[in-house]
């Protein structure tokens, strides 16, 4: 019994380190490159080995993984550089796309013009033209939404707009986390929220008086 209880907790564990190792060896790929003679590429190499050289890259990098809440995360961007512009450690990623699949199937995705992983606080920040999009029909736009790397939570430190079952949401953030429920979300607004009511389900005539 013992020895099936370390075996859960490892494997557990395995489960969250092994995504955000990965996402923390992307920043440590790049050191790599740094040392090659440009004079070694191969002479029919279609790239400027130059430039690779003063900003190494990967292109397409895709990476999965499972969350301490059991989805399963996929991060893809077009372009992965080293260093994020703040710190310069992690890495940053041009037209990044982040999926959390729940163990049902419905897909959370978030959208964004760049991305910033910083290991050191577990965090992914997805900035510029944020869409999320919810299994749920929610739509919602910010200027930034952060990520966490190990659990299955997502939130918005500014303002946020939003279309869903009700209708159109103003907020000043927003948080989506995992609920008690397998595959259930909790999807919670904060800061000032207006609805302008708009059901997309109308509501069925009223019964005639007998």
């Amino acid at each position: 019994m013992l020895g099936d209880n370390t075996h859960s907790r490892l494997v557990s564990a395995l489960k969250v380190a092994l995504p955000l190792t990965a996402l923390v060896l992307l920043s440590m790929l790049f050191l790599l490159s740094r040392g090659h003679d440009p004079d070694a590429a191969l002479p029919y190499a279609q790239v400027d080995i130059g430039e690779l050289l003063r900003e190494p890259r990967l292109t397409a990098p895709t990476y999965s993984g499972v969350t301490r809440d059991g989805d399963e995360v996929v991060f893809s961007a077009e372009t992965a550089f080293p260093g994020a512009p703040a710190t310069g450690n992690g890495a940053r990623a041009l037209a990044p796309l982040l999926r959390l699949i729940a163990p049902d199937g419905g897909e959370t995705r978030v959208a964004a013009q760049e991305a910033r992983i910083d290991p050191g606080a577990g965090q992914l920040v997805l900035a510029g033209a944020v869409r999320v999009e919810t299994p749920e029909g929610y739509r919602i736009d910010s200027a930034e939404v952060q990520a966490s790397l190990d659990r299955s939570e997502l939130r918005s430190p500014g303002a946020v707009t939003a279309t869903g079952p009700q209708g159109q949401i103003e907020a000043g953030g927003f948080t989506l986390t995992r609920g008690a429920e397998p595959g259930r979300e909790v999807l919670v607004f904060n800061g000032g929220v207006k609805l302008l009511y708009q059901p997309q389900t109308p509501l069925p005539p009223p019964v005639p008086a007998p």
